[in-house]
């Protein structure tokens, strides 16, 4: 079997409510859904059988974007008038790969200001996805 590998880039995304979705392609520098893992102990009774303990997953949308600190409508204005709104995403991290990810996200603000003179403001971002979202894939091999 071949390696199948591609490049982050280019790709889409976008946050906000269908029909009016702020595209934030252009800002983004890193992106990735990100799964965190809750397992609970086992726990050993008394015939000796082990009862396994309850694992839950929950996924994020994390990475760093440029801050368009110029643009009203963009995604640093988005994110402090929509803090701990939930809104719809789509995520395509390669168009060519044929592969997405939608789901629901909570609205963290991102940062504003930097921390070196004359370097590009840029925020580090992790939105927490409500439920689990939905991985589609298109692509052919």
């Amino acid at each position: 079997m071949a390696v199948n590998k591609h490049p982050l880039g280019p790709g889409t995304l976008t946050i906000g409510e269908v029909g009016a979705p702020v595209d934030i392609s252009c800002q983004i520098i890193s992106a990735m859904v990100e799964w965190d893992k809750d397992k609970e102990d086992d726990v050993v009774v008394l015939c000796g059988d082990t009862a396994a303990g309850a694992t839950t997953y929950t996924a994020q949308l994390t990475g760093e974007l440029f801050q368009d600190v110029d643009d009203p409508a963009g995604i640093l204005a988005f994110s402090w008038a929509n803090k701990g709104s939930e809104v719809p995403f789509t995520f395509v991290p390669n168009t060519a790969a044929g592969t997405e990810c939608e789901g629901v996200l909570v609205v963290d603000p991102i940062d504003f200001g930097g921390d070196e003179a004359k370097q590009n403001m840029t925020s580090d971002f992790t939105w927490a996805i409500v439920g689990e979202p939905v991985l589609t894939i298109t692509a052919t091999p």
